[in-house]
């Protein structure tokens, strides 16, 4: 690029979504720092070339730029590149046009419409259980019912002002104990005393296995919603279920190489990412990671996240930039918490870089005005690539269809098999008609005659 006498400028950039992005279809650099640059470029009037850098640093794991600049290969590194003591002094920073630091990214949670869910309240030693005591007592209630001599069916003089025959059918034992373990209530109980006896113990069985069904479904709905439940990076140490970890040689676990004693104490003050003073609960985070083992990657931590089960899940630790993308980007993952760790971000210059006085003024000028809002609102709010995702539900909110699935699913199970004992009632009727039709016809179609004597003729 060059206009007339306006200088021209070499800058090094590496990838960085989408403050630095590439488009090989037109061989050519965009996003939130490209806009940035050309708009610094026109205030403070001057043009430059790009070079991508495609190497990362073997120790860090990021765009090796600062390298650029230290052997004078280069007059600008454009980027998101974090302002920090040890990279002061062999760079100059512009002012910081944006802050980050680290944050956890996990697979949102896809919660199935549970139909079943209500059966795996109870286990299934007790539904069987359930299952032989409800049997039994249908079987129990008709027996006494039969042969007590102080039931209905052996005194119906006595209580024939009582038509209660409930007892006296396998199906209206069975109506009984039914309705007796739901809030409709068994109804008239035995007129037996060993009847009643049965009857009362059942209410009180039945009482207990509905409470602990409550409670139980209760509890479960509660442990469901809060069992790993992550807000920070506190919660993730605290808890064993879910196994975490970073990108291995990241700025994400610098923290050990500033405690480690074989690295000179100049370089260690540049691994400084964390906040001070040094705590023990980070060192056992870095050993539960180290124990795990570091992904290589972030494309191989996007992996292990979207492996994740019931039995096992998995936490990305990186770069706030890195993982609000590619939440932008996926509907699948979310951001747990908030950033820790946060600090300034700016272009780097050569040490006594010219350039650096004309660059600041021009991004204070292009902050006054507003610029910089403009810019993130472009490259956040309204990417192209950024997915329209449902809103997070918070465990504040109340049960949703999800959780109530099973109430409508059993409406619709009754309206079911209405419909069909009706039909049934209907075919068995229709059969009890032809066959009193079939009955009465050979009478109906007889002609009676006199018998005949001799004298008749």
């Amino acid at each position: 690029m060059g206009e007339g006498s306006r200088p021209v400028y070499r800058v090094i950039t590496g990838i960085y979504p989408p403050y630095v992005m590439y488009n090989d279809t037109a061989g050519a650099f965009f996003g939130y720092c490209i806009d940035l640059l050309n708009d610094i470029a026109s205030f403070a009037d001057f043009d430059y070339v790009i070079k991508f850098l495609n190497y990362r640093d073997p120790i860090t794991g990021q765009w090796n730029i600062i390298d650029e600049l230290t052997r004078n290969a280069t007059d600008i590194a454009v980027g998101p590149i974090w302002i920090t003591s040890y990279l002061s002094k062999v760079v100059d920073f512009t002012i910081p046009y944006g802050s980050s630091g680290f944050s956890i990214m996990m697979l949102r949670e896809k919660r199935q419409a549970p139909y079943l869910r209500f059966l795996t309240i109870l286990e299934l030693e007790v539904w069987i259980g359930l299952a032989f005591a409800f049997l039994l007592t249908i079987f129990l209630l008709y027996i006494l019912e039969r042969y007590s001599p102080f039931s209905y069916r052996n005194n119906r003089e006595k209580y024939r002002d009582e038509p209660d025959d409930r007892f006296c059918s396998l199906k209206e034992c069975f109506w009984f104990a039914f309705t007796s373990i739901t809030p409709q209530g068994g109804g008239d109980i035995p007129k037996n005393l060993s009847g009643k006896m049965v009857a009362a113990t059942w209410w009180l069985f039945g009482f207990v296995i509905v409470a602990a069904y409550t409670a139980n479904l209760a509890a479960y709905e509660t442990l469901d919603r809060l069992e790993r439940n992550v807000e920070s990076l506190e919660d993730l140490r605290r808890q064993f279920q879910i196994q975490y970890s970073v990108v291995a040689n990241s700025t994400a676990i610098w923290r050990n190489m500033t405690l480690d004693e074989s690295v000179p104490e100049s370089n260690r003050s540049g691994y400084v990412v964390w906040d001070y003073p040094l705590e023990n609960k980070y060192m056992t985070m870095y050993y539960a990671m180290e124990g795990y083992g570091f992904v290589r990657s972030v494309e191989e931590a996007v992996k292990f996240v979207q492996k994740v089960n019931r039995a096992q899940e998995f936490a990305f630790i990186g770069e706030a930039i890195t993982i609000k993308y590619l939440i932008l980007t996926d509907c699948n993952f979310k951001q747990v918490g908030k950033q820790f760790g946060k600090k300034p971000f700016a272009f780097a210059l050569r040490k006594d870089s010219m350039l650096k006085e004309r660059i600041d003024d021009a991004i204070t000028h292009l902050a006054v005005r507003g610029r910089l809002n403009v810019l993130a609102k472009k490259w956040w709010e309204e990417n192209p690539l950024r997915m329209n995702c449902p809103p997070e539900k918070y465990l504040n909110m109340g049960f949703d269809l999800d959780n109530l699935a099973v109430v409508f699913l059993l409406i619709l199970l009754g309206i079911l098999l209405a419909i069909l004992i009706l039909c049934l009632e209907f075919c068995w009727y229709r059969y009890r008609v032809q066959r009193t039709v079939v009955n009465v016809q050979p009478f109906a179609g007889t002609r009676f005659t006199s018998p005949r004597t001799e004298g008749d003729e």
